[in-house]
Parts: structure tokens; sequence; C-alpha cells
């Protein structure tokens, strides 16, 4: 897909993310698969996923990021697939080393990132998973945990987490 196509396909999804939700968000995954990222047919199926038009997908190849079913993607969170500085520290050793250095991203289903968070080459995250907002995450993180902060780290499993709020009641 052409660069300025995308461009101007990204600001129609802002556009109508504003004006009709329920459209964008049944529209949306479909524009993403189409760019290459890895978004099942069935992502919006359930109606629980939800990926903000301000998503940052940062990549060389689209197809190194993976979203499972469900999930939700907050508002100016960063999908980084590549570390250019590599290149630059190679180029220290030898300038005519060059490499890039390219790890996927993957995310499983029925998780939630928090607004700008940034996930890092290489990371995954299994189903069920919580990300703070602002998380800075790198590496690989199991099902049914929350996560927060730089570097992210475990805070808690996601059950006990859900169980802490249900006794507070402090939800709508």
């Amino acid at each position: 897909m052409n660069i300025y196509i995308k461009a101007i396909l990204k600001r129609y999804y802002k556009l109508l993310h504003k004006f009709n939700p329920e459209r964008y968000k049944a529209k949306y995954p479909k524009f993403l698969r189409d760019m290459g990222i890895n978004i099942s047919e069935n992502y919006y199926a359930t109606k629980h996923g939800f990926i903000a038009p301000s998503v940052m997908f940062d990549a060389n190849d689209y197809s190194l990021i993976t979203i499972g079913d469900a999930t939700t993607i907050s508002e100016d969170v960063v999908f980084l697939t590549h570390d250019y500085s590599i290149s630059k520290g190679l180029q220290m050793i030898d300038p005519a080393l060059t490499g890039r250095f390219l790890k996927p991203i993957s995310v499983g289903s029925h998780s939630f990132i928090g607004m700008r968070a940034i996930l890092l080459p290489g990371t995954t995250l299994g189903d069920h998973v919580i990300v703070g907002a602002g998380a800075v995450v790198k590496g690989s993180f199991p099902d049914n945990v929350v996560i927060a902060g730089n570097p992210a780290r475990i805070i808690c499993k996601t059950d006990e987490w859900a169980k802490q709020h249900f006794e507070a009641k402090d939800y709508q």
C-alpha cells in the first residue's frame, strides 16, 4: 500500500472514530490487516476489542506485529519492532558494517494496553495481560498478569487485581 494512501486512510479512520465509533471499531482492524498486521477476522466479533486511532505501529515490516482477539489498545501506544541503535553501534566497530535489529511483537487475546505504553522489539504478551499506562515493555510475559513501570515488571495476577477492584466497588 502506497505511503500517501496509508496517510489518507489513517486520517479517514481518525475522523470515522470521532463521528461513528461503532463503524470505526468494526472497520479499523481490516485496515490494519491490509497493512500487514496479524489480526484475526474475528478480532471485533465480541465487540470488546478496540484499537485507538492514535496507536503508532512503527514497523519496517508490519507482519512482525500480532494482536489477539478482543484486545484493547489505548491512545498513543507505540509498537516498535526495530532498533537502529544496533546499526549505529556496529558502525562504530567498522564503518562498513550495517545491520537492522528487527524483532516481532505479539499481544495475546483479551488484553489491555494502557495509554502511552511502549512495546519494544521482541515483546510477547500472553492472554489477559493488563499493561499499565506509560509502561516500557520488553521481553515475554505470561498469561493473566498485570505489568507496569519502566522497565515493565509483573505487579500481580490479573484475577487478584480484578478482585481488589470488585471488592472496593470502584467501578461503574
